[in-house]
């Protein structure tokens, strides 16, 4: 079986393997959801709720502060008090009005707070007022590097027709990741923080609005952020139309002096193996005997989490998947594959959430893959577990035969195979062995 090379991104993951396998940080929800326009409420832990200051016109900011001894041990059993120092990784998803800014992630760190804007781009702040920060000043924030994806992805940065998955961490080392549908988009090293204020000044503020200057308003509301405080700050919208929003928030305190455990460690250690071993095989394949055949496991030891793809009514009338790539996470990261087919039109993704890869589909097809729905499958340890999936939306059109499963009983998907000439013809999926 031949075995063609990927673009791999620059950039590599920053979580990596406990030292101590027995110690798993465990991920608390705080907030189901959090819309603009709205008064915080049924948050899942002890928080400070708070309506934020408005924005060049936009109205509805939001946001909570919670402290971090009221999200559980940092460690299986560990009590820490609120000053340790613990690092913290923020993961949720974030849908943004099509007239709204973005949202701002408060981290603890040491005696003092790491405030991360996304605006036009991302700045990070150590500390100080937030009447200082604005909707995300330049000045006085640290000069961050985005990595390759991070640069692509501003040039569409975060598209309000959509959920995004967020996940920002920040470990107790100091060392900082921001990641948007799972691709890394930026690292940076904080050395120090000073505490974060949230207090508005007389004066207008950076990104606010010239007229009004709402400020922070809460019951029980103290602007004075103590060590060991993290939150999350939805800005504002204009209109009334759909609310951006955040949901299922949950928080994670990170051990310090230890690194962060990797759920796809174990089941990389397995591929790696059935690679060594060539211990491959192949699920069905569906679709038409056009183009040329082609089969590809890509050379860094990796596994299939998600699509890029394309669609078009080119063939027949009717709306097909024109085109499809592989993206696939690896131990450096994340590496996007070859277009089967050639693009054309909006390229949309469909990916897994944290701890889920591609397991199969439920595909619809004729001479053409005419549309599928992706299964996703949760990690757990060296394999996927079959009892914990969900699906993505339908991809596609609904033309062509019956549905038809591939795949989807457990076995990690590592390659494709199929059909392509200017259009995809023909899908299967490369897996390892079944367990």
């Amino acid at each position: 079986m031949s075995r063609t090379a990927i673009v791999q991104l620059t950039v590599a993951l920053s979580c990596v393997t406990a030292a101590n396998a027995g110690v798993v940080p465990e991920s608390v929800l705080v907030c189901s959801r959090l819309n603009a326009k709205q008064v915080p409420s049924g948050l899942h832990v002890p928080a400070m709720t708070f309506t934020g200051p408005s924005g060049d016109g936009r109205r509805g900011s939001a946001g909570f502060v919670v402290r971090l001894q009221d999200v559980g041990p940092a460690t299986n059993g560990a009590s820490r008090s609120s000053t340790a120092t613990d690092g913290t990784r923020w993961e949720f998803a974030f849908q943004r009005a099509a007239s709204g800014f973005h949202f701002q992630v408060i981290h603890p760190f040491r005696q003092g707070h790491v405030l991360v804007s996304l605006a036009q781009g991302v700045t990070i702040h150590r500390g100080g007022s937030w009447g200082s920060i604005g909707w995300g000043s330049p000045a006085g924030s640290d000069k961050v590097e985005l990595t390759d994806a991070g640069k692509e992805t501003t040039a569409s940065w975060l598209r309000a027709d959509r959920a995004h998955q967020i996940v920002s961490q920040l470990t107790a080392e100091g060392d900082y990741q921001l990641s948007i549908d799972g691709a890394v988009m930026c690292r940076h090293r904080i050395e120090a923080a000073s505490p974060l204020t949230l207090e508005i000044p007389k004066g207008r503020i950076w990104g606010g609005s010239s007229w009004d200057r709402t400020g922070f308003n809460g019951n029980d509301f103290n602007p004075k952020l103590q060590p060991g405080h993290a939150g999350l700050i939805l800005a504002p919208m204009d209109g009334s139309g759909p609310t951006q929003h955040f949901k299922d928030v949950r928080l994670t305190r990170l051990p310090s002096s230890q690194p962060v455990y990797d759920s796809f460690t174990q089941l990389f250690t397995r591929i790696e193996k059935a690679r060594e071993s060539e211990l491959f095989g192949r699920s069905r394949a569906m679709g038409g005997g056009g183009g040329d055949p082609f089969a590809i496991i890509p050379e860094a030891t990796s596994v299939l989490v998600g699509f890029d793809y394309t669609t078009s009514t080119f063939y027949g009338g009717h709306l097909t998947i024109k085109s499809l790539r592989a993206v696939y996470r690896t131990p450096n990261g994340q590496v996007v594959g070859r277009w089967r087919g050639v693009p054309h039109g909006t390229v949309q993704r469909a990916l897994a959430r944290v701890g889920y890869v591609v397991a199969g589909a439920i595909t619809k097809s004729g001479h053409r893959i005419d549309g599928m729905r992706v299964i996703f499958m949760k990690i757990e340890h060296d394999r996927l577990n079959p009892d914990d999936t969900y699906r993505s939306k339908w991809i596609g059109g609904q033309g062509g035969g019956p549905k038809t499963q591939l795949a989807g009983t457990g076995d990690a998907i590592i390659g494709l195979f199929g059909r392509q000439g200017h259009d995809l013809d023909a899908l299967g999926f490369i897996q390892v062995n079944p367990y």
